[in-house]
């Protein structure tokens, strides 16, 4: 198995790290800000992750276990059942009873703080978990590894986004939603670093890595984004973000084995 550039992975790290920083400008926009905007903006995340894990993930993980690798694609399957309960032990235990965390809720007309620190302690664990996987995707081909390096540089976005917004409804000040913001644009890059240490304990890691990463997304997008959104929104708007981002990932797909 050849490890990927470190250089290569360097870039792509800093693309991660720079793409939420964007967020650090919330406090400044704090009341222009709407529900509707979020929720595209959410949307459109959910429809990339769950692109990225059935257009080009779960078949290049599957094809790189049986046809290159020549080993059962169990090594998937069992990735991709890790990463659904890593993900969900986090949300469960770490948030407790408080799942929502993509955005500000409103009840009643009331708004509903999340639990500050714990909520953005799961986003961080979660970013670390994206950038595991990134050096691991770029080991099955350049291509899956710049897909699935793109899919997390955009969902970082909504994370940090979220993580500002946590920061906001908490009352906390400006220092304080710069910080959470930074958490959240340091946590991948920190996370390449760990998944190409890890590059080394057998090729086996790859096709197990790849459906580590599918069992995530397939968690972030089908479990809790678009239920979220489901329940939060009535607009056809969220819908065709949704869809819009399965195209997105698809035409990119497309364009990256041209």
């Amino acid at each position: 198995m050849a490890l990927p550039d470190p250089y290569v992975l360097a870039f792509w790290g800093l693309v991660t790290f720079v793409a939420p920083m964007v967020m650090l400008f919330i406090p400044f926009l704090k009341g222009r800000l709407s529900e509707n905007t979020m929720h595209l903006m959410l949307g459109f995340s959910a429809g990339i992750l769950g692109g990225i894990t059935f257009v080009d993930i779960l078949p290049e993980a599957f094809d790189h276990a049986v046809n290159t690798l020549h080993i059962s694609p169990m090594y998937v399957s069992g990735g991709v059942a890790v990463g659904l309960f890593l993900l969900f032990a986090i949300e469960r235990h770490m948030l407790v009873n408080e799942r929502k965390r993509s955005h500000v809720h409103m009840e009643n007309g009331e708004r509903i703080a999340p639990l500050g620190t714990l909520a953005v302690s799961a986003l961080a664990i979660h970013g670390v978990v994206d950038g595991f996987v990134i050096p691991i995707g770029f080991s099955g081909g350049p291509g899956v590894g710049l897909i699935i390096t793109l899919a997390v540089a955009i969902h970082q976005i909504p994370d940090s986004f979220s993580a500002a917004t946590i920061a906001l409804t908490s009352g906390y000040k400006r220092s304080r939603i710069a910080l959470f913001v930074l958490i959240t644009a340091l946590d991948t890059p920190i996370g390449i670093v760990v998944g190409y240490a890890f590059l080394g304990v057998g090729e086996w890691i790859v096709p197990f890595g790849l459906g580590l990463s599918a069992g995530t997304f397939i968690f972030v997008s089908a479990a809790d984004l678009i239920p979220e959104l489901q329940h939060r929104s009535t607009s056809v708007w969220v819908t065709v973000s949704i869809v819009f981002g399965f195209i997105f990932v698809m035409a990119l797909n497309a364009w990256v084995h041209v």
